[in-house]
């Protein structure tokens, strides 16, 4: 950066910077079961503006589909004031709630206490050590064009804290959503979409503890006329934890 301050952790990962905006924590909660649908959504705080992030874990592992594995996509519905998950069409689904942190980027000044404070070159609130943080922990940008394409953080990544669970890592939905439309007939069609699964450990399989982060079909099916993209920016999902 070319001025201001910034603090980096031991891995690397910056924590405070002169230049990007910290996400405030403003809620927290459980969203209700999932259920036999093929999406739900939840209630955002009241007031809330567009700079707003979800982040989302699964509360439970009880009910965890095919490959002891949980998928999801989902995205921000600013107009509605909620969030909405998704079920991917490839996998039994898990039937529990969400844990979910809502963050905000447009901070209020602190009014009262001590702590420490950075700003923008703007005169903008960057971070305040009076407010509760995410922790970010990895970052990743991919391709949705390739179906293949995504990435895999697991026990193997040093990032991965010693003794967590991949329930305790949480995924960024604005960062998914349905990507591209796929006609099937005249009348009927299905989104692609970016998607993350939480997977836990199989030891038949030496399969590790992980989060997996890819492209995929969502349900359900769409008849009629549908937008081609549905979605925010799919492209960056970032991984954090909740401390």
């Amino acid at each position: 950066m070319a001025y201001g301050i910034e603090v980096k952790n031991l891995s690397g990962y910056t924590q405070i910077d002169g230049l990007d905006r910290n996400l405030q924590i403003v809620a927290t909660g459980t969203t209700a079961n999932f259920g036999q649908t093929s999406t739900f959504s939840t209630a955002l705080p009241v007031g809330v503006d567009n700079s707003v992030v979800v982040f989302i874990a699964p509360n439970s592992t009880a009910g965890a589909g095919q490959g002891s594995t949980i998928p999801i996509w989902g995205y921000v519905d600013y107009a509605a004031n909620t969030f909405v998950i998704g079920r991917n069409l490839a996998f039994t689904f898990y039937q529990g709630s969400f844990n979910y942190v809502v963050c905000v980027a447009n901070q209020a000044e602190p009014t009262s206490g001590y702590g420490f404070n950075t700003y923008t070159s703007g005169g903008d609130l960057a971070f305040s050590s009076a407010y509760k943080q995410m922790k970010g922990v990895l970052h990743n940008t991919y391709n949705l064009s390739d179906t293949g394409g995504g990435f895999v953080f697991d026990e193997a990544n040093p990032l991965w804290a010693s003794g967590t669970l991949p329930q305790d890592y949480y995924v960024m939905i604005n960062a998914l959503g349905r990507s591209g439309r796929i006609q099937l007939t005249s009348n009927s069609w299905i989104y692609r979409c970016s998607f993350a699964t939480w997977g836990w450990e199989v030891t038949s399989s030496a399969q590790h503890n992980r989060l997996v982060v890819g492209a995929g079909l969502a349900a359900p099916t769409f008849q009629g006329v549908v937008s081609n993209i549905v979605s925010n920016d799919t492209r960056t999902q970032v991984i954090a934890r909740n401390i």
